[in-house]
Order: C-alpha cells, then structure tokens, then sequence
C-alpha cells in the first residue's frame, strides 16, 4: 500500500505545482487549487503526518492555506518549509511575490526565491525560474542577483538542507532510543495520535486507506517509523525524486538545466 501511494502522489504533485505557476503568472484566478487533482492533493496532504518533519508541515499547512485564500497565513508556513530546505515552499513563496498574494508585488524578489527553489535543477522549476527571468529588465537582473546572494545564506541548501538533517537525526535517535524501536519498513506502531487516544485529548482514529503523500505516515495510523522517513540521504532521495525520477524504482534519472545565476553548493556533503 506504502509504495502505491508513492508512485500515485507524485505526479499530482507536479499538477498542483501546475496551478499555482499557472494561478501566479497568469494573475488571473482568484480562488486557487479548486481544480480536482489540486484537492485530491491537498486531501493527501491532510492526511500526512507531517511529525519530525518541519519541512513537510511548513508545505501542507501552508498549502491548505493557499487554497483557502489565506495567502498571508500561507506565506508564514511556506517560510518555515523554506528554513527546512522544502523547494515546493520557496517556490510557492517566489509566485506569492510575482502576483502578489498576501505580499507585495515584486518580480525581483519572486525571481530570487524561485531561483533557490531551483537550485536541485527539477524541470519545472527551473521552466518557472527562467520564465521569470525573461520578464524583468536589465536593472531588475542585476537586483535579483543582489537578493539570491542574501537570500541564500539562510535558505540555500547549503544551510537549510543542513538544518533539515539535524532535525531527522535528532529525531531519529528519539525514536531509537524510545521502547517502540525503530527501523522497520513497514510497521503498524503506535504514533502520537494513538498514544493520547483514550486521553482528553484523543479523538476517533482515521480510517488508514487514505492517500498520503510520498508514502508518509497518516496521522494516527502506522509506519511512523519508516527507516526511509528519517535517514537524510534516502529521505532527501525521495524527496527529490517527486521531481526528478521515480521514488521506489531504480536510480534517480538526471536531467540537463540551464546554469544557475549562483554558484551550486556542495549540498550532498552532509548526506555521505
């Protein structure tokens, strides 16, 4: 069941990135993501435990508040999913600024957020980035470039992917160290939601069919502890591949993009 909602999720994902760059460059839509594959997303990113993962909660929050229209209280979550090396967040947040939702209006500052989002080179983004680009001036350029340089001390890959691995391994000798063990591919434990049931705090469990994205945990079902959620390189592989390749099968495929207008950092230091 895990492996079928990863290879299912996937591909929705690139429809809702669809929607917003179709949503932010053509600055026409005013109630965003109410398409069906855009909801079927969102109803999978609902079901996600996001736990131990900021950058997956900074994401699906802050996409839930995108299509509400809550466009400044998407812009507060996609922030966070950007401290965590989330590309789906800062991308989000560059189209925020290009059409100005929630934010001023401002194609400098859309470029540079889009162009960080674009450093791991996904197709798409990159497309979005260029698109961008081909619309400023020249003094536009030179103020992009500026603002890429300041942006990405904070939130290039360089620091944030950094930040993100600590984070997995806190939490993964968390979960090691606790008397559930750890490591099993595919496990019913107990999650958080399961402990405080009975408490005041619990509530009804969910129904555990749903679709979740990437084969993440749902909330108060099992697999919270997937070996994959929690080791960086293969977590970060997977990831990656919602926009490169295929998430269970083979190598990740490459793909040639144009050079970007920052000097790629050597993110993959951290994952040997």
């Amino acid at each position: 069941m895990k492996q079928i909602r990863r290879r299912i999720a996937a591909p929705l994902i690139g429809s809702l990135l669809a929607a917003i760059a179709t949503t932010a460059i053509s600055q026409t839509a005013t109630a965003p993501l109410q398409d069906k594959t855009s909801q079927e997303v969102l109803d999978a990113m609902s079901h996600s435990s996001t736990w131990g993962h900021p950058d997956q909660y900074g994401e699906f929050t802050g996409m839930q508040r995108y299509a509400a229209g809550d466009f400044k209280a998407a812009m507060k979550y996609f922030l966070i999913g950007a401290r965590y090396a989330d590309k789906l967040s800062q991308l989000s947040i560059g189209l925020m600024y290009l059409n100005g939702q929630g934010v001023q209006k401002d194609p400098v500052t859309a470029f540079a957020w889009v162009a960080i989002a674009a450093e791991r080179k996904y197709p798409q983004f990159l497309a979005t980035r260029d698109t961008i680009w081909a619309q400023l001036d020249a003094a536009q350029r030179e103020q992009a470039k500026a603002l890429v340089e300041q942006l990405y001390p904070e939130y290039g890959d360089a620091t944030a992917m950094h930040r993100m691995i600590l984070v997995l391994r806190w939490n993964r000798s968390e979960l090691t160290g606790s008397y559930l063990g750890f490591g099993a591919d595919s496990v019913s434990s107990l999650t958080p939601a399961q402990f405080f049931q009975g408490t005041k705090y619990g509530g009804p469990m969910p129904a555990c069919g749903a679709r979740t994205i990437d084969g993440a945990a749902m909330t108060g079902c099992g697999n919270l502890y997937a070996s994959w959620r929690w080791d960086p390189k293969q977590y970060f592989k997977a990831r990656d591949a919602e926009w490169t390749g295929t998430v269970t099968v083979g190598a990740l495929k490459k793909v040639e993009a144009s050079q970007l207008p920052v000097s790629e950092p050597d993110k993959q230091k951290d994952l040997q």
